[in-house]
Order: C-alpha cells, then sequence, then structure tokens
C-alpha cells in the first residue's frame, strides 16, 4: 500500500493501516521489529512526527511495542487481534453490503453465492 497524499485520511493513519495490513497479511510476524521511524521518513518521505503519531496510535492498540534501545516490535496477540478484527468488520460491513448491492442489480442470494464461488476458481464469467 502507498501513501496518498491527496486524500482526506491524514498520513499517520495511512501509515498505521500500512502496518495493521502487513501484520494481517503475515509480512510482519509477532517480535518482528518495524522499520526505524528514520527509514520510514525516508521510504515516504515524510515528517518524523508524522511515523511517531502512527506508531503511538498501534502502541496504544497494543499492536506494536517500544522495546527501549531496541525500536519498536509487533506485539504477540497483534496479527490475532487484528484479524479477529478484520473478520468481524468482513461479516458486519462487507458480506451485507455485498448482498445488498447484489439484490438491488436483481440477483437471487444463490447467484450471488455463485458469483463468489466463480471469481473464487478465477472464472471472471461469474
Amino acid at each position: 500500500m502507498k501513501l496518498d497524499l491527496n486524500s482526506k485520511i491524514p498520513i499517520y493513519m495511512q501509515i498505521s493501516e500500512i502496518i495493521r495490513e502487513a501484520v494481517v497479511a503475515g509480512d510482519l510476524k509477532p517480535n518482528d521489529s518495524i522499520p526505524s521511524v528514520r527509514q520510514m521518513c525516508v521510504e515516504y518521505g515524510i515528517n518524523p512526527q508524522t511515523i511517531l503519531n502512527a506508531t503511538s496510535l498501534l502502541i496504544q492498540e497494543n499492536i506494536l511495542e517500544k522495546r527501549r534501545g531496541l525500536g519498536m516490535y509487533v506485539t504477540s496477540i497483534a496479527q490475532e487481534k487484528l484479524v479477529s478484527i478484520e473478520l468481524e468488520k468482513f461479516r458486519q460491513e462487507y458480506i451485507p453490503f455485498l448482498v445488498e448491492r447484489g439484490k438491488l442489480l436483481g440477483f437471487t442470494s444463490n447467484e450471488i453465492c455463485q458469483i463468489i464461488k466463480s471469481i473464487d476458481k478465477g472464472d471472471d464469467n461469474g
């Protein structure tokens, strides 16, 4: 995920979401260190305070922990916690929206399921 400097979403929130997504995807595992503030500043071309705002948010959420003199690390519960949150969001937001839109377009529940199955198999024809 890249930063969108024109987005209405604050940059520090975008940074925190990039880290969250890396944890959910397993790219960052429990006890992995994240790049230093300096490294992220260079990578994204943004102010160190913006990075600190993002990491502070993740520390408050118990996704990251600061280890004095060592940097910031993914907590042991981060992936489980974030996956649980994302699964709930998927169930409560995405699926109902998908079903509502499909029915608005005239699909039955069975047809919606078949479309999902065909997409999952890689068949673009639905």
